[in-house]
């Protein structure tokens, strides 16, 4: 019998066999069966690539090339050394392993690590088959259009700090005035920025913005001292807290709506594989070797208050 894997890779390339890859129980949700438009890259864009699925299958072996952003508890180390490891890394390696059990086939990953989370993002977006990209990327529509994703590997909350000197925002109408004079330090190219620049235009005429290329410039930043505010993913404000930075919560600014994903170039054959990994069963957030890579990654307190608001379906999480 063919393996739920196989069929889906012969859907990808046989219109007349998506009807028996619904049947499944998976939607494709965009029609595979075409062959993706080539984009062309910016001049200063790398062109990456790896090998489409059916080309995996056909050979037994091949290669995923997998584009990272580094980051603390996420992805973070050297492969060359040995050392690389992080709740996204091992995601993606969970997904090889399944990916070869499932066929019967050897897959070689490549990792290569960009600093630059605007031009990583660039990188997946222009590449060929065969790449994914880890860098926490928010699903929006607006990059759906641009992107696949995975399904969700995680619920984010981005939060409102300051330095713990400033007293808590009692509502967000109470910004255009607690808040004046200060400057804001989003991550750059990322969903935090647009919040800082619809605050400076919605309730802080003249607020200044100061973006930032890392969590670690920001929790600096803000911690040196008041008149300085951020959003940031929950997970970081956390790890800021635990080293005993001097910053505050402000609930009230808090974004409970975000997921991530791991993003696929548009069109990639690799997408219904991986969404039939997160998928199969009752779903791989609900295994233990998911549970293990929260608690090992982002330790046993931020797992529970994570998953807590994820399986009630929550609104906001209670971060300290």
């Amino acid at each position: 019998m063919r393996s739920r894997l196989f069929a889906r890779a012969q859907a990808l390339i046989l219109p007349g066999l998506c009807t028996a890859f619904a049947a499944c129980g998976t939607e494709l949700g965009e029609d595979h069966s075409v062959p993706r438009p080539v984009l062309e890259a910016p001049a200063e864009t790398p062109v990456d690539a790896g090998d489409p699925f059916p080309t995996v299958l056909a050979q037994g072996e091949g290669t995923l090339k997998v584009l990272y952003v580094p980051s603390a508890g996420w992805a973070d180390g050297s492969e060359a050394e040995g050392t690389l490891t992080g709740m996204t890394v091992e995601i993606v390696r969970a997904f090889a392993d399944w990916v070869e059990a499932s066929e019967g086939v050897t897959l070689e990953i490549v990792w290569e690590a960009d600093e630059d989370w605007s031009r990583f993002y660039r990188r997946v977006r222009y590449a060929r088959d065969g790449v994914l990209g880890l860098g926490n990327v928010t699903i929006t529509e607006a990059r759906r259009a641009e992107l696949d994703f995975s399904p969700p590997y995680l619920n984010n909350v981005a939060v409102l700090f300051t330095h713990a000197d400033v007293p808590e925002l009692g509502s967000m109408d109470e910004a255009t005035e607690a808040l004046a004079g200060f400057t804001a330090y989003p991550f750059r190219g990322t969903l935090h920025e647009e919040r800082v620049n619809r605050l400076r235009e919605q309730r802080i005429p003249g607020l200044r913005v100061n973006p930032q290329d890392s969590n670690d410039a920001i929790l600096a930043a803000v911690a040196e001292g008041p008149g300085r505010l951020a959003w940031i993913d929950g997970y970081a404000f956390w790890r800021g807290v635990e080293q005993g930075l001097p910053i505050r919560r402000h609930p009230v600014g808090d974004d409970a709506s975000e997921t991530f994903g791991i993003i696929l170039p548009r069109g990639s054959t690799w997408t219904p594989v991986i969404t039939a990994f997160f998928e199969e069963g009752d779903g791989f957030r609900n295994t233990p070797r998911y549970r293990e890579f929260l608690e090992t990654f982002l330790g046993l307190g931020l797992t529970e208050l994570l998953e807590d608001a994820r399986l009630r379906g929550e609104a906001a999480v209670p971060l300290p």
